[in-house]
């Protein structure tokens, strides 16, 4: 990993739960490693943009205008197409890189939950199964089975070539940019259902950096915050 500070000051690490309901047991935990900052979804969009603008002012100040535009513009596009997905956490990080680049990335977690199922699922089944059908449907993309602490999960990594909407900060004219998308289905081991992570990027030339924070994330995932830490692996998934 090349990152040389973390943006905002270190804090505590972050403890995440996800839930039904406030009196349930969470369906799992995970944790942020510090350089991450979890979005109150219900903040208001100009007051947000504003917040994230003056954090990153005192943070970069050698950056240029237009890099902390652009860092602020690509934040919130991704914050937008997380919360109509449904996301029930969005976190960004802000890193500048070992040579001086500044970096920006955003994760969301979504939960599937659905109303009927099996009470224990077939969890490899369905990783695999999510796999192979990502493969299908993202030829070009990078598709596998990986085996987390707390259980088989699918991986899916593409590069989306898109027009971020210029209105998100008062631009006439969309703005063109390329996002790598990362994605984690982890069926979960409470019941039907899986956790969706999304972890999204405009900086391609540092995905290494990012793929070991990820891991470093994934590692993290249990029922109770106890699975451990014995890493990731990665098994290449074939057409079905």
């Amino acid at each position: 990993m090349t990152t040389t500070d973390s943006g905002p000051a270190p804090s505590p690490v972050v403890v995440a739960s996800l839930g039904d309901r406030p009196d349930e047991a969470p369906d799992f935990w995970f944790e942020l490693p510090p350089g991450f900052l979890e979005f109150d979804l219900d903040e208001d969009p100009e007051e947000r943009m504003l917040r994230t603008a003056e954090a990153i002012d005192p943070l970069f100040a050698d950056a240029t205008p237009v890099q902390k535009f652009s860092l602020v513009l690509s934040g919130e596009y991704a914050l937008h197409t997380m919360l109509k997905a449904g996301a029930e956490h969005v976190s960004t990080c802000m890193y500048r890189m070992a040579d001086g680049t500044l970096s920006q990335g955003t994760l969301a977690v979504l939960v599937e939950r659905p109303a009927v199922g099996p009470v224990v699922q077939d969890r490899m089944g369905s990783a695999k199964r999510t796999a192979e059908q990502w493969h299908a449907l993202y030829p070009d993309a990078e598709a596998a089975l990986i085996m987390l602490p707390y259980g088989p999960s699918a991986l899916c990594i593409r590069d989306q070539d898109l027009l971020l909407p210029g209105a998100l900060c008062g631009l006439d004219e969309p703005v063109p940019a390329t996002i790598r998308t990362v994605e984690i289905c982890v069926p979960l081991k409470t019941g039907p259902g899986a956790a969706l992570f999304l972890f999204m990027t405009e900086d391609v030339a540092h995905w290494d950096d990012y793929l070991t924070i990820l891991a470093r994330i994934l590692e993290t995932v249990s029922v109770d915050g106890s699975d451990g830490l014995d890493g990731v692996q990665e098994e290449a998934v074939r057409p079905a």
